[in-house]
C-alpha cells in the first residue's frame, strides 16, 4: 500500500477515535458513551482491514461505520456539528480507502496481435466475378 495512503487511514481513524473520545466531559455531551464505543470498534474494524491490505473489506467496514453514526446522529446519540465532524474524517478515509483499492488492481495486460498469416497467393473460390464475360467462347453457361 501507499505509505501516503496508510498514513492518511492511520490518522483519520486516530481523528475519529478521538473526536469519539473527547464527547466524555462535563458539559452534555456531543456524543453518547455507547455511540463512541460502537463507532470506535467499527473504527477498529477498519484500521485492520486496511492494515491487512484488504481495502475492500475495510471500506465496508467503514461503510458500516458510517451507517452507525447515521442511525445514531438519527437518534439524538451525537450532536450535529460532531456527527459533521466524524463525516469528514469517513469522507478523507473512504477517499483513501477508494484510492488504495483503484492502486491495488492489476493493470490489465494486453496481448499482442498474432502475426497475420500469408495467404496464399491465388486461391479459387468459385466466386468468379467476370461482370457477365465468358471466359470460353463455347462454356454453356455463357449468355452470349
Amino acid at each position: 500500500m501507499m505509505p501516503r495512503a496508510r498514513l492518511t487511514i492511520a490518522v483519520a481513524a486516530v481523528v475519529l477515535v478521538a473526536s469519539a473520545l473527547t464527547g466524555c466531559s462535563n458539559t452534555p455531551p456531543d456524543l453518547q458513551q455507547s455511540t463512541a464505543t460502537q463507532l470506535q470498534t467499527g473504527v477498529q474494524n477498519v484500521t485492520a482491514a486496511a492494515a491487512a491490505g484488504d481495502f475492500a473489506a475495510a471500506h465496508d467496514a467503514l461503510e458500516a461505520v458510517q451507517a452507525d453514526l447515521l442511525t445514531a446522529a438519527a437518534a439524538d446519540q451525537v450532536s450535529a456539528a460532531r456527527a459533521a465532524e466524524i463525516q469528514s474524517a469517513l469522507n478523507l478515509v473512504s477517499a483513501d480507502l477508494v484510492s488504495a483499492i483503484e492502486a491495488s488492481r492489476p493493470e490489465p495486460t494486453v496481448e499482442p496481435a498474432p502475426a497475420p498469416s500469408e495467404a496464399p497467393a491465388s486461391v479459387d473460390k468459385g466466386d468468379d466475378k467476370d461482370n457477365g464475360k465468358c471466359k470460353k467462347k463455347d462454356d454453356d453457361d455463357c449468355d452470349d
